[in-house]
Parts: C-alpha cells; sequence; structure tokens
C-alpha cells in the first residue's frame, strides 16, 4: 500500500508531507513547477504551521488541519498575487507560483557562537574583546513573524538555511547586549551570573520580535584573551566541583535523614509490665495509647468450674450464665445477674 500512495502522490496536485519526512526549524516542500494549483488541498501535520512564500514574502500561513487552496482562504495570495482575477485571456487562473514552507512550532535546540567578539572596557582601565558560545532552547510563537524576517534576508529558503539565520541573528544580539552594558573583564573571569541574567533577559525580547520564544540559555562558555582564558577556566572547573559536591551533600543529607525518621512497619517490641499487662511499645520509645490502659485495674468474673458445673441441677437457673442457684436466691452467685 505504501509504494502505491507514493506512485499515486507522485502524480497528485496536494500538499500532504509525511511527519517524519519533516526535518529542520523550516523544512520547504518541493511543488511541481514551483506552483501551487488552486483548490488543492494541503495537510498540516501536528506541531508544524504551513506557510506560503513569494519572492521574499510570507503570505497565508495555516496550523494542523486539512485545508483547500481556494481564493476565498487564501487572502493574501487574493491581494499580492491576484490569484482570484482571470488572467489576459479572460480565464479562470488554475495555479499560481509560490513556495511551500513547512515550519516546526515545537521545542528546538540551536547551538551557537558569536561571529565576532565585542569591545569592552574603558581606555583608561584597557580596552578587551569577548566573545561566547552557548546552547539556546525556543520555540516558534509566530510562523508567519519568524518566515517574514527570514525571507527578508533569502527570498527562497533552502533546507537548513533558516538555522544558519536565526544563528547570525542569535550571535548579533549578544554582541549588541555585550556591548550595551560593557561588563568589567573580572565579571566575567569569575561568571558573575548578573551577566547570564542580563543575556536571558535581552536576548528574549529580541527574540520575540521575530516571533520566537526563547525558553533557555544554557552552558555559557566565554571566549576571552589568551591571558585570561586560563584563569577563567580554572574558576569554572572549581565552580563545578563546588556544585558537584554541594549536591553530593544535599543527597547525602537527605539519606542521613531518611534513615533516621525511617521505622520498619511492624518493628514492635512486646514487653511486659509487673502486673502482667501486655503493652505494644516502639524500639524508638514511642508508646501507643495502650499504656494508659496500665493504671486501670481490670476487672473479671471468677468462673469456679467446680461451681459452673455441680451435679445439683434443683434451684433458680441463672438465664445468663446457666449456673443453678439456691430457690431463695435473687441474685446469681457466679455472674451477679439478678434472677427472676
Amino acid at each position: 500500500m505504501g509504494i502505491f500512495k507514493n506512485f499515486k502522490n507522485l502524480f497528485s496536485s496536494d500538499i500532504q508531507p509525511e511527519k517524519n519526512a519533516l526535518s529542520g526549524l523550516v523544512c520547504p516542500f518541493a511543488l511541481k513547477h514551483n506552483k501551487i494549483k488552486i483548490n488543492s488541498k494541503v495537510i498540516v501535520p501536528n506541531g508544524y504551521i504551513f506557510v506560503i512564500g513569494h519572492n521574499g514574502k510570507a503570505l497565508d500561513h495555516f496550523g494542523e488541519g486539512k485545508y483547500i487552496l481556494a481564493p476565498a482562504t487564501l487572502p493574501q495570495c487574493c491581494k499580492k498575487l491576484k490569484i482570484h482575477k482571470t488572467d489576459k485571456n479572460n480565464n479562470i487562473k488554475k495555479s499560481f507560483k509560490a513556495e511551500a514552507y513547512f515550519v516546526n512550532i515545537g521545542d528546538y535546540e540551536l547551538n551557537f557562537k558569536t561571529q565576532e567578539k565585542a569591545e569592552l572596557g574603558r581606555r583608561a582601565t584597557g580596552i578587551f574583546k569577548v566573545g561566547l558560545s552557548a546552547k539556546t532552547l525556543f520555540k516558534v510563537v509566530d510562523a508567519k513573524k519568524l518566515m517574514e524576517a527570514l525571507l527578508y534576508e533569502y527570498s527562497y529558503l533552502k533546507q537548513g538555511e533558516a538555522e544558519k539565520i536565526i544563528v547570525a541573528y542569535v550571535s548579533d544580539f549578544v554582541i549588541n547586549i555585550l556591548n550595551k552594558f560593557n561588563f568589567a573583564l573580572s565579571e566575567f573571569i569569575y561568571s558573575n551570573p548578573i551577566i547570564e541574567q542580563n543575556l536571558i533577559a535581552e536576548l528574549s525580547q529580541k527574540l520575540s520580535k521575530l516571533g520566537i520564544m526563547l525558553l533557555n540559555l544554557s552552558e555559557i562558555k566565554y571566549i576571552l584573551p589568551k591571558k585570561y582564558q586560563k584563569d577563567y577556566q580554572n574558576n569554572l572547573k572549581t565552580k563545578e566541583q563546588q556544585k558537584t559536591r554541594d549536591n553530593e551533600d544535599i543527597v547525602e543529607n537527605a539519606e542521613t535523614k531518611l534513615k533516621e525518621d525511617y521505622v520498619p512497619f511492624g518493628n514492635i517490641v512486646i514487653e511486659e509490665s509487673t502486673k502482667g499487662d501486655v503493652i505494644p511499645k516502639n524500639e524508638n520509645e514511642f508508646v501507643g495509647e495502650q499504656q494508659n490502659d496500665n493504671n486501670k485495674e481490670q476487672e473479671f468474673v471468677d468462673l469456679n468450674l467446680d461451681n459452673l458445673y455441680k451435679q445439683d441441677k434443683k434451684g433458680k437457673e441463672c438465664k445468663l450464665c446457666g449456673y443453678i442457684n439456691n430457690e431463695d436466691a435473687t441474685i446469681c452467685e457466679i455472674c451477679k445477674n439478678k434472677l427472676d
């Protein structure tokens, strides 16, 4: 069935890619003769946005689902390409030239390294250059806005070009942020967290204008002049070792506390009081509520078997214990029950 389906798709004008065939942040879809046939269908898989591009412009876009590509559903194409009007021979247009893209809107990781270095410091104290590398985690929240920015750089995107453009953007943004704050050299050598905080805040704001939400910026490594790079790396190594020791101490303290507080189920010691009462006692010296009963005198009925089973059956029989009392008795000698 898969062979016949692929063979059928070769002759179909519909746009329906397999989700596992899509890769990268922006995946171009090859159209027949670089045209979209009017009234053809597009099937957008989950986690993607379908965007129509033309001559460096982002036009109509669609979310997950199935759509008919007709003038009624393509207002931007109608406005820019006049697909709803007849041609010079007064014929209704059957297709129009365009590009098709599927934009990944899931969480996406991208490593980058600044392509240039920021020039920081002051002439009085010294000028130095710094760059950095890091890992970004982000997601596209406005696919059309992103495609407008990308198609502004290239009129047509090939596979993998979106990532290259974004890395260039991020690199420029980071350099501008470092220039803006002009941090001192010592702040980089000792990895002052204020640098990372400002980078994340400023970079988030700049990427949002591209339709991108920054989720995380991690594994930040500074690139300093050679004579300071070694000091920075030694300080970074020391911090990482200290962090590892702190984590180990946290785990060890938690395990110790768990052992101290833990009482195995059923770990009960049975002790006998001087009066012969049985008292359940926890080996952690927790005594249950039954200990309060030790001070209470136990009341019991002394059933004398010889009296209970004596052979004389004449007299008043107690309805409670069955003992045969004397004819003139009013209370049972055994259980003290009132006799009728």
